[in-house]
């Protein structure tokens, strides 16, 4: 009954966002401007372009009215992220009207060179990666890295991403539902994991860095050649995590050779680092986060009805079994074997 009231209401749900878009734009005093619906993600955001404008620009719309999907992110965070971004020396867009109450904003358009569309054109990853590892050097080196009040990226938060796998995952492969004294144990497992945790590797996290969402800005120069997005829900953690997301890509295999090579380079301008404590967060922070992602991607397809990402999951379900197979990791491994959860087996997912 619920899923079906839901259902009737979607198109008056879009009615009144398109009202809304379009009051925006005719508020701001444009005349003959037209809205050009960019292909949609996982999120609830949606982008638009703005067809008759003096110089290229987007709508972006993170409706109010949206389910509160852990993390509830509006545009706010979004511009005042943005603009930290930029002070830092980085490339975010520029915002040029906002309309925060609901959802709205008016931002500067990069185009369409997406490092996934130019990777998929065969374009040479080396540089283009060279220049995502460049400015995450850039972001990690500047004192003033932290100057933004956001929340930390905390014990906690990632231990509740690290459960949608056996929440989502677990369940679709297995038909069978974890009970909570084997969910509890699992959570210890990940605290004691996040305890070993260098207190003085901090900075500002973007959080989903990756080919997708960076772009190659030809206007720009230098680390500004990298155009950053969808960073609203950035929170402060540790180093490690913006390049192992980059370098252990859920959508795309990033080979072992530039791998280590871009790990060398970060390595060589960070200086000091404790490079032992990085790569203990690196490790620990992969299998959390593919962890992370095979729930979500499994969720997407069971309760969204988004299959898309079951394309993704074998790609995802590799990266976390090297992950876990690291001896840093041993106590991770095995709980899966305690459990008699067979995670090595190669993924086939039940009918919904």
């Amino acid at each position: 009954m619920q899923q079906a009231q839901k259902q009737q209401a979607m198109p008056e749900i879009a009615e009144q966002r398109q009202k809304l878009r379009e009051d925006f734009i005719a508020k701001l005093g444009w005349k003959g401007v037209t809205l050009e619906a960019l292909p949609a993600d996982a999120s609830f955001r949606r982008y638009y372009r703005l067809v008759g404008t003096a110089k290229p620009m987007l709508l972006m719309q993170d409706p109010p009215d949206r389910p509160p999907v852990p993390p509830f992110v509006m545009v706010e965070p979004f511009v005042a992220i943005a603009d930290h971004l930029r002070k830092l020396g980085l490339r975010s867009p520029e915002i040029y009207a906002k309309d925060i109450p609901n959802g709205l904003l008016v931002i500067e358009d990069f185009g369409d060179d997406t490092y996934t569309r130019l990777l998929n054109r065969n374009m040479d990853a080396k540089p283009l990666y060279e220049l995502a590892v460049d400015a995450l050097i850039q972001l990690h080196q500047h004192p003033q890295r932290n100057d933004l009040n956001l929340p930390a990226y905390n014990e906690k938060q990632l231990i509740d991403e690290a459960m949608l796998l056996v929440d989502w995952y677990y369940p679709a492969i297995s038909g069978k539902l974890l009970n909570e004294g084997s969910k509890e144990s699992f959570r210890e497992v990940w605290r004691n994991l996040f305890a070993k945790f260098p207190a003085d590797q901090g900075t500002l996290v973007l959080r989903d860095y990756h080919v997708d969402n960076l772009m190659l800005c030809k206007d720009g120069e230098g680390i500004r050649r990298c155009g950053q997005l969808d960073f609203q829900d950035a929170l402060t953690g540790v180093f490690s995590y913006d390049l192992m997301s980059l370098l252990e890509d859920a959508r795309r295999d990033v080979p072992q050779e530039l791998q280590k090579h871009l790990l060398e380079r970060y390595f060589a301008a960070m200086g000091g680092l404790d490079r032992d404590a990085f790569n203990y967060t690196y490790r620990v922070l992969a299998a959390q986060r593919h962890a992370k992602v095979l729930g979500i991607f499994v969720r997407l397809f069971v309760r969204d009805n988004k299959d898309r990402y079951l394309q993704f999951i074998p790609h995802v379900h590799k990266l976390f079994m090297n992950a876990i197979n690291d001896p840093a990791l041993a106590t991770l491994k095995a709980w899966f074997d305690v459990q008699g959860f067979d995670i090595a087996t190669p993924f086939k997912i039940l009918e919904k």
